[in-house]
């Protein structure tokens, strides 16, 4: 039996696996139209498993996000929201032994997978912890730098702000938070925060816009400061 990534490459590479029957146009076409049906339900699972497989969404430059993260040898940040721990992982492999990467999450589905990697790949430099909607337990002034992907905008407006106050209270002096999260294109829906939004909440919370990274396709990405007094 094929898997659903074997499934997927087989349908994005164009080759079809399944051969109409070659009696009858009639008969061709209903089952082309079921052929149709099929791969397009076929090609939704197989998809949505690449997707899971994948540490980050498509169109992301990873190598380039870490880059730009500034994370380096020794670095202690926070992956808020980090979901089943890609990001965490491939952060942990940079940070080293002396970083540490905390990985908190709401779920707890989400912290049961990312544990599991953890003893089962034996990484020491990653930590579990569960959080709440509005306070992630981080202790205060312990981190270099912190990063929410796509999670703001799953948040609810009320609770968002109290999020990122958390957040920007766990960074030392001088740390950064960084924000990737859905781009508008045209309109604001519940799959966006707007700009104006940020900016205010990070005001509020005491963080300064110091750089605006401009590559990815889909999503914005913004570096907030927290004062080094």
């Amino acid at each position: 039996r094929e898997s659903p990534a074997m499934v997927a490459g087989a349908m994005l590479s164009g080759k079809s696996r399944l051969e109409p029957p070659t009696k009858g146009e009639p008969i061709q076409m209903k089952t082309a139209r079921t052929l149709t049906a099929v791969t397009r339900h076929r090609f939704l699972v197989a998809l949505t498993a690449v997707v899971a497989m994948t540490s980050l969404a498509f169109g992301r430059d990873t190598k380039r996000v870490i880059t730009d993260l500034g994370v380096k040898e020794g670095t202690v940040i926070a992956d808020v929201g980090c979901g089943r721990g890609g990001l965490s992982f491939q952060l942990s492999k940079v940070v080293g032994a002396k970083g540490k990467v905390f990985a908190t999450e709401i779920s707890d589905k989400c912290l049961k997978t990312v544990a599991e990697r953890i003893k089962k790949e034996k990484v020491t430099n990653i930590e579990v912890m569960k959080s709440d909607r509005t306070k992630t337990k981080l202790a205060p002034s312990s981190l270099d730098a912190a990063i929410v992907v796509d999670v703001l905008h799953h948040v609810r407006k009320e609770n968002r702000f109290a999020l990122v106050k958390d957040i920007a209270a766990s960074l030392k002096p001088g740390g950064h938070f960084f924000i990737i999260d859905n781009k508008v294109k045209d309109k604001i829906t519940s799959e966006h925060v707007a700009r104006v939004d940020f900016m205010a909440m990070t005001k509020a919370a005491g963080l300064t816009l110091d750089a605006e990274f401009f590559y990815l396709k889909n999503e914005v990405f913004l570096r907030f400061r927290k004062s080094a007094k």
